[in-house]
C-alpha cells in the first residue's frame, strides 16, 4: 500500500507539473531508482544499428521516469544455432531461478498463470482511469473472475479492405463499413470478372478463412469469438450451422471468390487457366482485387506505397459486414504480463503502460514516427478510444479513416489464442477421433468433405471438452491468486 500511495504522489506531481508548464516529473518524488527488467520478440538485435522503436521508447520511459531504470533482458540463442530459443523455454528458464521479467510479452497468458508467472494486476490497475478507459471488449479477456492477469499493448484490427477506384472502374457502388454481408457479396460479385481469357479480369474477394471465426457472434451477441460464450463453444447452433452454409456457398462460388476459383482450377477435369484470367502480378499490388481480407498491421506498407505513389487508387478498411444489425470487427491484442516474481510491481505496471495502452506513452511513439529517420512508423492504432491521439494517428493514416469509426464505436470480438485456456487444443491441436486433430476436421468440413450434419455434435462435444479440461486447471491455479 505504501508503494501504491508513493506512486499516486509521483503521478499526481507530474500532472501538476505539466499543467505548470514543467517538461518532465519531478525525480525526486521517489527517492531511490527503482530497476526493473523486460522482455519482448519485438526489440531487434541490441547490436543493429537500425533504430527500433521499442528501444527508443525504453530510453524514453527512462527519461520522463529518471526515478525508474528499465534492463532489457535480451533473449538467447539455441545453443550452436542462430535461432532464438523458444519464448516459453526463456521464460522457463528465466523462471526456475526467479528472475522472470518484471515485464514481458504475453503469447499464452492461462499457461503464465498455471505456471504461477503472473501477477495479479487488479488492485492497481482497477484504480486506473485510463485503464478503465479501454474498451470492455479489450480489457475483459485478460480479466478472469474479476482478476487482471494482463494488459493490453497493442490491438490490431482485422477485416476487409476495398480498392474504392476498382469498384468505380467497374461501374459499381463500393461497400463501406455501414454495409451488410450480403450487399458485400451481392456489390463485389457485379463488379468481379473471373471469366476473362485474355488477363483483363478483376479480382472479386480473396480471404474467407475465418468466416467460421467472427460469423456466429455477428448473428449472435452473446458469442464471441468460434461461437464461445460463457458456457462454452457452441458448434453445434444454428448460428453455427448458418456460418457453415454461407462458408461453403461462397468457398463454392468462383464467380467472384478468389479462393473458390483455385478450387475449380485443381479439379481433374477443370479446363480453367488462371494464368489466362487476370493481368500478371499480384493483384493486390496491382489495383486488381476489389475487397482482400487484412490486418490493421498491413496499413504501414499500404500508406507508404500509396504517398510514394505506387499506388494510385483509394483504399478503405470495413471492417467485417454488418450482419442481423451487429457489427463486431475481430482484433487480434498483445499483451504484458506482469512477472509474479516482481518486487517492484507499481513501476512495472507504469511501464507496461507506457509502452501499451497508455496516453503519454503512445503520444511518444507518434512522435517518434514523424521525428527519427529510419523508424518503422506505428503500426496498431491508440488502444484507448481518445480524440488527441486519433487525429495523430490518422495523420499517419490518412487512406485509412474509417478505421476511426470502428475504433469510435468500440465492439468488437478478440481472437483468443493468447488468452482463452483451451482454445488451440479445442480448435487446432486436441484429438477430434482416432484419426483427425481438431483442426483436421475442420479442414474438411470447411473444403466439404464431411457435412456439418454429420458431426455437429461430437464436434461441439469433444471442443467443449478439450476447453472444459483446461478450464479445470485454469481455474484452480487463478483462485490461488
Amino acid at each position: 500500500m505504501k508503494k501504491i500511495l508513493l506512486l499516486f504522489a509521483f503521478v499526481f506531481a507530474s500532472v501538476l507539473l505539466v499543467a505548470c508548464g514543467g517538461d518532465e516529473p519531478d525525480p525526486t518524488i521517489i527517492d531511490d531508482q527503482v530497476e526493473i527488467t523486460y522482455a519482448s520478440w519485438n526489440l531487434g538485435s541490441a547490436d543493429s544499428e537500425e533504430p527500433n522503436m521499442e528501444r527508443l521508447m525504453i530510453d524514453a520511459f527512462m527519461e520522463a521516469y529518471p526515478n525508474i531504470k528499465v534492463t532489457v533482458i535480451e533473449r538467447p540463442k539455441v545453443p550452436g544455432t542462430n535461432d532464438d530459443l523458444g519464448w516459453n523455454d526463456f521464460l522457463a528458464a528465466r523462471a526456475s531461478t526467479e528472475t522472470l521479467p518484471d515485464v514481458f510479452q504475453s503469447d499464452n497468458i492461462p499457461y503464465y498463470v498455471i505456471s504461477d508467472w503472473a501477477y495479479n494486476i487488479t488492485e492497481i490497475a482497477m484504480n486506473d482511469p485510463e485503464y478503465l478507459n479501454v474498451s470492455e471488449d479489450i480489457r475483459g479477456v485478460a480479466t478472469y473472475g474479476g482478476k487482471v492477469m494482463a494488459l493490453p499493448n497493442a490491438v490490431h484490427y482485422a477485416g476487409y479492405v476495398v480498392n474504392k477506384t476498382l469498384f468505380d472502374r467497374q461501374g459499381q457502388d463500393a461497400p463501406d463499413i455501414d454495409s451488410t454481408m450480403a450487399e458485400v457479396i451481392s456489390l463485389t460479385k457485379s463488379a468481379a470478372n473471373h471469366a476473362s481469357n485474355n488477363n483483363t479480369g478483376v479480382v472479386g474477394l480473396e480471404g474467407i478463412e475465418h468466416i467460421l471465426h467472427w460469423y456466429p457472434a455477428q448473428l449472435n451477441e452473446d458469442y464471441n469469438w468460434f461461437t464461445m460464450s460463457g458456457t462454452g463453444f457452441n458448434l453445434d447452433s444454428t448460428e453455427f450451422t448458418q456460418t457453415v452454409e454461407l462458408y461453403r456457398q461462397m468457398r463454392t462460388d468462383a464467380t467472384y471468390v478468389l479462393e473458390a476459383l483455385y478450387d475449380a482450377a485443381a479439379a481433374e477435369d477443370s479446363t480453367i487457366q488462371i494464368g489466362n484470367i487476370f493481368p500478371e502480378g499480384d493483384p493486390f499490388n496491382n489495383g486488381n482485387i476489389l475487397v482482400k481480407w487484412y490486418y490493421s498491421w498491413d496499413f504501414g506498407w499500404m500508406q507508404k506505397n500509396i504517398n510514394t505513389g505506387q499506388y494510385t487508387w483509394d483504399l478503405d478498411f470495413i471492417g467485417t459486414p454488418v450482419v442481423n444489425g451487429n457489427k463486431r470487427v475481430p482484433i487480434v491484442a498483445d499483451f504484458f504480463t506482469l512477472a509474479s516474481n516482481t518486487d517492484h510491481p507499481e513501476e512495472a505496471y507504469l511501464f507496461a503502460k507506457w509502452m501499451g495502452f497508455g496516453k503519454d506513452g503512445y503520444q511518444k511513439r507518434l512522435d517518434l514516427s514523424k521525428t527519427v529517420e529510419g523508424i518503422s512508423q506505428v503500426n496498431f492504432a491508440p488502444i484507448q478510444n481518445d480524440a488527441d491521439l486519433l487525429d495523430d494517428y490518422f495523420e499517419l493514416y490518412p487512406s485509412f479513416e474509417s478505421l476511426r469509426t470502428i475504433i469510435e464505436t468500440g465492439t468488437f470480438i478478440v481472437e483468443p489464442p493468447k488468452y482463452l485456456p483451451g482454445y488451440i487444443a479445442a480448435r487446432y491441436s486436441g484429438t477430434y477421433d482416432a484419426e483427425n486433430k481438431m483442426s483436421d476436421i475442420l479442414t474438411k468440413l470447411m473444403i466439404g468433405e464431411v457435412q456439418l450434419a454429420d458431426i455437429r455434435t461430437q464436434l461441439n462435444t469433444r471442443a467443449n471438452a478439450l476447453y472444459n479440461e483446461a478450464k479445470e486447471e485454469f481455474d484452480a491455479a487463478l483462485a490461488l491468486k
